[in-house]
């Protein structure tokens, strides 16, 4: 039995080097798992048929769908392509959900905590309802088709994995500490993150133990933003132009969400631990600062 991983991206890349590819800095690898990663471009997985006829001869068991529409630079990109951003986010989920509810297939779907906002003291469980997504005009297009595909999707069969601003320990362009390295202006929000070797963790996890619901992804204790910089800076990362702005001075196309989420569900089902988020800010910031280091030598 396989594991198939769709997405050649962010997310798909460190997943399949976390469950496959011998790494000296990932550490521990699972060898007995057959993996596949595909691009759409390796296998039209937006085809039903396709995607139908692959997962037959190949007997795939689980399918965890990590490709999706987020926009570049940043979600200002989907307000100027929604009709990329609604298929890629809404419509080729169900596509594969209903590949994989014919062959009776395991599927992870990564989807996004942001359909909410609000007060920093207010954790948002998955039995809420988003307040940033479908049903409010002020939401970003990219929230909402997020609240979509969650909508869409049956949370009885599929299991849903929330993140929130990706952290790892390359100065890539996913990374919210590159993000906060290269913006000269900055918002003081408090907001939950992932790091991106604990979410890999998480999918295995979930892979190996499989049941179907809505999971957020994120660590404890959520930092605002003035305290992860403040963080950086005893690392040696800093912006010397940053300057903490209003909200409603950003030069931005559509909304952001700010918002905090609650881990306690993924604890009790699945026993997992899934760390302070300072830790891991601390930890990523350190193996940054050593590659900068490095890059000055």
């Amino acid at each position: 039995m396989s594991t198939l991983i769709l997405g050649k991206g962010y997310i798909g890349t460190h997943l399949k080097k976390y469950m496959g590819d011998p790494d000296k800095v990932w550490g521990k690898t699972y060898p007995k798992y057959k993996i596949e990663l595909l691009s759409k471009s390796d296998l039209d997985y937006t085809d039903s048929e396709t995607l139908y006829e692959y997962c037959l001869a190949n007997e795939i068991k689980t399918i965890i769908n990590t490709s999706g529409y987020t926009g570049r630079p940043n979600v200002d990109g989907c307000e100027d392509n929604k009709e990329d951003c609604f298929y890629y986010n809404v419509n080729v989920p169900v596509t594969i959900e209903s590949v994989c509810k014919s062959l009776d297939i395991d599927f992870i779907h990564i989807g996004s905590g942001c359909i909410y906002e609000g007060d920093s003291e207010k954790e948002f469980t998955e039995d809420d309802t988003p307040n940033f997504g479908l049903f409010q005009s002020h939401s970003s297009f990219y929230s909402k088709t997020k609240h979509i595909s969650e909508l869409m999707l049956d949370t009885n069969f599929t299991n849903i994995i929330r993140i929130r601003m990706p952290i790892e320990s390359k100065l890539t362009d996913k990374n919210l500490i590159t993000k906060l390295y290269k913006y000269p202006n900055l918002i003081d929000f408090v907001n939950s993150k992932t790091d991106i070797r604990k979410l890999c963790e998480f999918i295995t996890v979930v892979k190996d133990n499989f049941r179907a619901g809505i999971y957020n992804v994120v660590h404890d204790n959520a930092l605002g933003t003035e305290k992860v910089t403040d963080i950086l800076k005893e690392y040696g990362i800093e912006n010397k132009e940053w300057k903490f702005v209003d909200y409603k001075k950003l030069d931005i196309k559509c909304n952001r969400s700010n918002c905090v989420l609650s881990n306690e569900k993924g604890k009790k089902d699945f026993e997992f631990d899934f760390g302070e988020e300072e830790y891991f800010i601390r930890l990523n910031a350190s193996l940054i600062q050593k590659e900068l280091k490095w890059e000055k030598k």
